[in-house]
């Protein structure tokens, strides 16, 4: 047998192949000055928009454009098909349609694009350490290129979880001066009931090799540490805080940060923020500000947020954070 045959499928069905389609029944809102005056891209974004199979009669709403650091892939009932690179970013697709499902409750457009983030837990002690502080710049920007390739969003949802993506998203969103934003924290894994958590589990391999485990216990341990498959470590290490000063800036709902993956309360949340955007013009939210109505974020208000920092934050990570600054000037 030749190697080509190996992994080609001898199925002469697979060739019938359909070439031409009815294509999206109804008529595209469109009006004399759009025609004359619109952009082209921005005609033809509402062809896509009824290509991928919304309504041409539900074109009019406000369009909010979600961001994520979504990676892995499940199937329906939410088993792994391909896992991503760590919990806290494993459910996100999960508070991405419930927030979805509310905007469209609101007669919005919600749009999806997505920039993964990767995890110093699985690169420790490797060279895909030297990626972890370069990745927030990269995905700032990314998040910022995918903002002004949709020229007719109303505003952005940015969720994120962990101190690459989170911060990455901050940034991102803190750039956007003349768009209302929201962030949407991932939350956390719960620890294990008997065990340790994310933190000092990863230190099984030097704890046996000083003989403080056994080779039985470290497995074990190993095992439980990631109680519950989705969110961010359960420490308050540079994931979780990086949650908590999200919520300080006034960049998320009240109580946003922290909430348990996956649980009513963390899911709430998710429709609380996309509320807060689909109603932005009515209850006189604007950018960067939660619904405490907190003040924008200013050159005084970022000092003053520098206290919360000093608590809470590693000296890494608040090196990037102060990038913001030089975004919100």
């Amino acid at each position: 047998m030749d190697k080509i045959d190996r992994i080609m499928v001898d199925n002469e069905e697979i060739y019938d192949i359909k070439t031409v389609a009815r294509g999206p029944i109804g008529k595209l809102p469109l009006t004399d000055k759009m025609l004359r005056k619109s952009p082209s891209g921005n005609l033809f974004g509402l062809s896509q928009n009824v290509g991928m199979g919304w309504s041409p009669n539900m074109l009019d709403g406000k369009q909010i454009l979600l961001l994520s650091t979504q990676g892995g892939l499940k199937d329906e009932e939410g088993n792994p098909l391909a896992l991503g690179y760590h919990t806290g970013h494993w459910e996100v697709d999960l508070l991405m349609k419930e927030a979805a499902n509310e905007i469209t409750q609101h007669a919005g457009i919600p749009f999806a694009a997505y920039v993964s983030d990767p995890c110093d837990g699985r690169t420790q002690g490797t060279t895909g350490m030297f990626d972890s502080f370069p990745y927030r710049n990269d995905a700032a920007m990314v998040h910022r290129r995918l903002i002004r390739s949709l020229p007719t969003r109303d505003a952005v949802l940015g969720i994120g979880t962990c101190d690459k993506g989170l911060p990455a998203m901050i940034i991102a969103l803190a750039s956007m001066h003349d768009l209302p934003t929201v962030i949407i924290p991932g939350g956390v894994t719960l620890p294990p009931l008997y065990g340790e958590d994310a933190g000092k589990v990863q230190t099984i391999g030097a704890r046996y090799s000083n003989d403080e485990l056994s080779l039985e216990e470290a497995a074990e341990l190993g095992c439980m540490a990631c109680a519950t498959p989705g969110g961010g470590c359960q420490f308050l290490g540079t994931a979780a805080t990086a949650q908590v000063v999200a919520e300080a800036m006034g960049m998320t709902v009240p109580h946003a940060a922290l909430a348990p993956s996956g649980q009513k309360v963390w899911k709430e949340m998710a429709r609380e923020s996309a509320r807060a955007l689909s109603q932005w013009n009515k209850k006189r939210l604007l950018q960067k500000i939660s619904l405490r109505m907190m003040p924008s974020i200013t050159l005084w208000s970022y000092t003053q947020h520098l206290e919360v920092l000093r608590i809470y934050y590693y000296t890494f990570l608040l090196s990037h954070m102060q990038q913001n600054v030089r975004f919100l000037l």
